[in-house]
């Protein structure tokens, strides 16, 4: 059965009223270790831990760090707490950390990606400026000027991943 969180803070008012965790879990007809690990999150994080929030991110790095802990031998069960995160979560983290490494733990970007057509809007934008500003310029150099600024962008990015790699590595 699926809590509502009104449930949940049912659950934890009753419990600390004294109702055994055994008793709970037959009322609400769900595992043991659900009810503890639930009334664990509660003592570490509050109120606010009882309630479903939207998916949040995590940077890589924190995603590094969890699975450093892990695989020193931490539980996964309190690291699952500490972090507020659930145990699938970390688990998919690590297969995702086992198949490709650190960079699996990047998060890839969501949606669609933009149809090529944006890139020609973006040259006649930069024809139109240099017609009023100084001269017009051809379409080839517009999409050299084009090229060479997603360049520097791409290189930027690159000189970003290395800067986190050696973060992690030192």
């Amino acid at each position: 059965m699926k809590l509502s969180d009104e449930d949940k803070r049912e659950i934890i008012r009753k419990r600390d009223e004294g109702i055994s965790v055994k008793q709970l879990s037959i009322e609400y007809e769900v595992n043991i270790d659900t009810i503890k690990r639930m009334i664990r999150k509660y003592r570490v994080h509050g109120p606010d831990s009882l309630v479903k929030t939207s998916k949040r991110v995590f940077p890589p790095e924190r995603k590094y760090e969890v699975l450093c802990r892990y695989q020193k031998g931490e539980s996964l069960n309190s690291l699952s707490i500490e972090y507020d995160i659930e145990n699938v979560t970390i688990l998919s983290w690590l297969n995702r950390y086992e198949k490709d490494g650190y960079n699996g733990l990047i998060d890839k970007k969501k949606g669609r990606p933009p149809k090529m057509k944006k890139d020609d809007d973006t040259m006649n934008d930069m024809i139109v400026k240099e017609n009023n500003e100084t001269k017009v310029e051809s379409a080839d150099k517009a999409k050299i000027k084009l090229l060479e600024k997603k360049n520097k962008e791409l290189e930027a990015e690159v000189c970003e991943v290395f800067c986190v790699l050696i973060y992690v590595y030192i």
